[in-house]
């Protein structure tokens, strides 16, 4: 809906207010828009306008983030809906769903959850995850966050690195140890919003990453691992916190190094994709 600038009726409330009331930055607001998950109406100037349906829709996306952990692809389909009326249809669905193809990560966690006898309800008491979140990504690989789908990869005593290598079997192996351009194995089990190549061969030492965030995109919570990681900003805005309290912004041609065994936890913060190199020793994420 299109209004004149002048007549803007009380109950419209501006971006900047919505991102007061709701905890949730305005450049996440607009990105959100840009992945169709909210449509405000807007004056005849281009400025956004919410309704308090408006906000309403904008808590629910971020109760599916935050409690359910899932990612924005996995969102539009559920919104509205309820925790129990999620948690009750992935418990209702998930056998049903098992004997479709499926070539990401889900079936490797699937078949981990089967070896230790274990039910969705288990692993969801004993990692914190919801039993929806979990079945989701056992049947699509996908609807995770980063901090989510390590959180489950630990509990099940391997890595997200051994998980991806898996995905990539049959990549071509760099005996010389150079990965051309279009060689670079993808690692896809994070959702379009993070897009990962894997820059060294399966067998290194260290993980030798390329990513690229979407503008609001994070780990949701912060993750520890053994060892020690690098990261280099080759364009836009990276927001680091360790320990929970240590915040650092990185600009491009920033960088920051510190030891994987401490909480950290990341954002882009910005207002376009965020592009870095990101190396892990050992490859244990």
């Amino acid at each position: 809906m299109v209004m004149p600038s002048k007549k803007i009726p009380d109950r419209y409330l501006r971006i900047a207010e919505v991102a007061s009331l709701s905890g949730i930055s305005a450049s996440t607001l607009r990105f959100w828009e840009q992945h169709k998950l909210i449509k405000p109406d807007y004056t005849d100037t281009g400025q956004r306008l919410y309704t308090q349906n408006h906000l309403e829709q904008i808590r629910d996306i971020q109760r599916l983030r935050t409690v359910q952990g899932l990612s924005l692809a996995a969102i539009p389909s559920l919104q509205g809906r309820s925790t129990a009326e999620i948690n009750t249809e992935s418990n209702h669905s998930h056998q049903s769903s098992w004997s479709k193809p499926n070539l990401g990560i889900g079936p490797q966690l699937r078949a981990l959850r089967n070896k230790k006898n274990l039910s969705l309800r288990d692993v969801a008491s004993k990692t914190g995850l919801a039993a929806s979140l979990i079945s989701t990504l056992e049947r699509t690989s996908t609807g995770a966050s980063a901090a989510s789908i390590h959180k489950l990869a630990a509990f099940y005593d391997t890595s997200v690195t051994e998980l991806s290598k898996a995905q990539a079997s049959s990549a071509p192996r760099q005996e010389s140890g150079v990965v051309r351009a279009d060689e670079a194995r993808v690692v896809a089990m994070f959702g379009p919003d993070i897009r990962i190549e894997q820059r060294a061969p399966n067998d290194a030492a260290m993980d030798c990453q390329k990513w690229t965030l979407q503008p609001g995109t994070s780990s949701e919570e912060a993750y520890s691992h053994e060892g020690e990681e690098f990261i280099y900003v080759l364009r836009g805005l990276l927001e680091v916190v360790l320990d929970g309290c240590e915040r650092q912004l990185l600009y491009p041609g920033d960088n920051i190094y510190f030891d994987s065994n401490r909480p950290h936890s990341w954002h882009n913060p910005g207002e376009e994709e965020t592009l870095l190199i990101w190396v892990n020793t050992p490859p244990s994420f």
